[in-house]
């Protein structure tokens, strides 16, 4: 999840050099938000290292999936705005290669090492699962989906990351950029619309 702040700072970053304003994109009639943050929320529940400890630990895979739908309905609920097709489609591809791996992000555990996550790496290549994550070998189901992309050595904090992920942050920056930028129908213009 944490990897989509790169994207929203980018994204605000352009909104703002383009005279944008966070008040615009507060006016946007964005749809079924509670249910993305539902799933924002039952996301990091289930991924605490409490949670997966404990005895209902086995909930954490379906209510993964869950939380992926979530999304993806708030997605298709806000079609219509700029951007929201591309992160309909990266959620459904983050989807369709979990679910197609028994509800795991496939993750080549050398590409953990490498964003300096070791203790992970050895996890996934014991045949154990770590948070969502678990090993891209040649029996991974649509492998060319899964996080087989890594973030440069210039970036602070460094993520593998999916062509879904790609997809979720290009979405963000053209919802948010627009959001920012397309202002709100003054109060003649409503008026003028309702007669």
């Amino acid at each position: 999840m944490f990897f989509f702040a790169y994207f929203i700072v980018v994204a605000l970053l352009i909104g703002f050099l383009l005279k944008g304003s966070l008040l615009n994109l507060a006016e946007k009639p964005f749809r079924g938000l509670w249910l993305a943050l539902i799933a924002v929320v039952l996301r990091f529940a289930v991924l605490s290292r409490a949670f997966l400890a404990s005895p209902w630990g086995w909930l954490s895979v379906p209510a993964q999936i869950l939380s992926f739908i979530l999304l993806l309905i708030v997605a298709a609920l806000n079609l219509s705005i700029p951007g929201m097709r591309a992160i309909g489609l990266g959620i459904l591809l983050n989807l369709i290669v979990m679910v197609a791996n028994g509800g795991y992000m496939p993750v080549s555990p050398d590409d953990l090492v490498e964003i300096g996550h070791p203790r992970e790496a050895e996890i996934l290549r014991a045949g154990g699962t770590d948070f969502y994550g678990i090993a891209l070998t040649a029996q991974t189901r649509l492998p060319f989906l899964a996080d087989i992309f890594v973030l440069p050595r210039f970036f602070p904090i460094r993520y593998v990351f999916s062509p879904g992920d790609a997809l979720i942050g290009i979405g963000l920056v053209i919802t948010l950029v627009w959001g920012m930028l397309t202002k709100p129908p003054s109060g003649s213009e409503t008026r003028g619309q309702a007669r």
